[in-house]
């Protein structure tokens, strides 16, 4: 039986992290992967979906073209070949992982891990096998599972009619008619896909708007967007019944109790949420409690057994990579001091942990155009009594966006009107996936909005657009 100070269960994009940290920490570090290096984020989510929504919006910025002055011929989609470039993007990602599991001496092992006592893990064949094909002894474990696509209590996935995600993103041929389940940012990116390609698309939302964590304004200015591209959106709005018959799926939309929409579909995609895969790995056996799916952790990502430790989907944090990446450094760190503590490793580095600032997690949905935020929305900000400003700034004014014939969105900041201390950042338009980031350092940083507006933005850029946000919020805007 092969020995580790760590072992990883999980190898996306906070297990993998994880196992990089420890090992830089001098831990002999193990990684068990069920399926591919990874995780959903590398194959099946974060990076293809991107490879998509690229595909996606440059046949459309080619149809546009002679807004450009360029001519071309018919364009024309071919839907496998998308479908092909994504799983090779994903494929690539996941070897990338293997050179950095190699690099960082880390061993792999493929199967299921499950715990026979706090300290030796079994790794079995399949998930649901008795087959044993590996026993490993380890001194601490970090959980790093993840979640999966959910079910509705009376629509289940089939990958046929019902799909979710992973089928979502393979499927044989372009569907004419498509139904997605929830607004938020999954159900939002594919409605943008499939439409831009051609797919007549319905998304339905049960709550009154799509994106419900994003700020009002936002989710209000998308939903717009999304409805002059013919998409059509339906808040408030719930499968009533639905019956797959002559392959189709025959579904009745009640929308707030009142209005009765019937339609056919192709598929009905799925995208309401996801559940953690904490249910088949002995959890009982090492005395580790669950809050109904989600493993419950301390600040320090213990669990209620302090030698193992969970991070990412399965525990009740958000749900998102990057949030997972940064609790598996910490989880990794924390498992080193303790064993350092406990006289149990001879390496003696100096590890500072700092808290994750959870009030600071940035958001981000990377449809056309796309939305980025972080902190307080208005209707969060009242809810708590801020006295606040908004300052926002519209892409119309923005020299750049004239330029890529982009100039839908905004930037729209909330400052304290007291302290100036900055509330939240919401931006909806080009590249607010990536101007978020400056968002985050200011916001680390403790800058104020006067710091901001009167830092020299490179000019002409989207970057500006934050820039002159912050000036409009203390009163000294220039180009509005």
């Amino acid at each position: 039986m092969k020995s580790y100070d760590l072992v990883v269960i999980g190898s996306g994009p906070g297990g993998y992290v994880a196992a990089i940290r420890g090992s830089q920490l001098g831990l002999k570090t193990a990684i068990i992967e069920k399926s591919e290096l990874g995780g959903v984020c590398l194959n099946w989510g974060c990076i293809p979906t991107k490879a998509l929504l690229d595909s996606a919006h440059l046949y459309d910025k080619i149809k546009k073209s002679q807004e450009f002055g360029i001519k071309t011929s018919q364009v024309e989609i071919d839907f496998p070949k998308i479908i092909q470039r994504s799983r090779s993007v994903a494929n690539r990602m996941s070897k990338g992982v293997e050179y950095l599991m190699k690099k960082n001496q880390i061993d792999v092992y493929y199967g299921f891990g499950k715990f026979k006592d706090t300290f030796t893990i079994q790794i079995f064949k399949q998930e649901n096998s008795n087959e044993v094909i590996e026993e490993l002894q380890t001194k601490k474990t970090i959980i790093a599972v993840g979640a999966r696509a959910k079910n509705l209590p009376h629509v289940s996935i089939d990958n046929t009619y019902v799909i979710d995600y992973k089928k979502a993103m393979t499927l044989e041929s372009l569907p004419k008619k498509l139904l997605i389940v929830g607004g938020g940012a999954i159900g939002v990116e594919f409605a943008d896909i499939y439409n831009l390609l051609g797919t007549e698309v319905t998304l339905i939302e049960i709550l009154p708007q799509i994106l419900p964590n994003e700020d009002e304004e936002i989710s209000k200015t998308l939903q717009n967007i999304f409805s002059k591209r013919n998409i059509k959106i339906h808040t408030q709005t719930t499968i009533r019944e639905f019956k797959i018959q002559d392959h189709k799926v025959h579904v009745e939309l009640q929308k707030q109790e009142q209005e009765i929409i019937k339609e056919d579909f192709d598929h009905v995609l799925l995208a309401v949420g996801i559940q953690a895969n904490t249910e088949n790995l002995n959890l009982d056996k090492v005395f580790v409690d669950l809050k109904k799916d989600k493993i419950i952790v301390n600040s320090y990502y213990q669990t209620t057994n302090p030698n193992i430790y969970a991070i990412g989907d399965c525990i009740e944090t958000p749900a998102l990579a990057h949030v997972a990446s940064h609790e598996g450094i910490r989880a990794a760190e924390h498992a080193y001091l303790s064993l350092k503590k406990e006289k149990k490793v001879s390496t003696n580095f100096d590890v500072q942990i700092e808290p994750i600032r959870y009030q600071w997690i940035p958001s981000c949905v990377y449809s056309q155009p796309e939305i980025a935020s972080v902190g307080l929305t208005e209707k969060k900000a009242k809810e708590l009594n801020y006295n606040y400003i908004v300052g926002k700034f519209p892409y119309q004014a923005l020299g750049r966006a004239h330029a890529a014939n982009e100039r839908d969105g905004f930037v729209k900041v909330l400052i304290d009107k007291k302290t100036h201390k900055i509330l939240g950042i919401h931006i909806i338009g080009k590249n607010a996936t990536e101007i978020i980031g400056e968002g985050m350092v200011s916001l680390y940083g403790e800058l104020l909005p006067e710091n901001i507006a009167k830092i020299m933005h490179p000019h002409p850029t989207i970057s500006e657009s934050l820039m002159e946000a912050f000036a409009q919020s203390i009163g000294e805007p220039i180009n509005i």
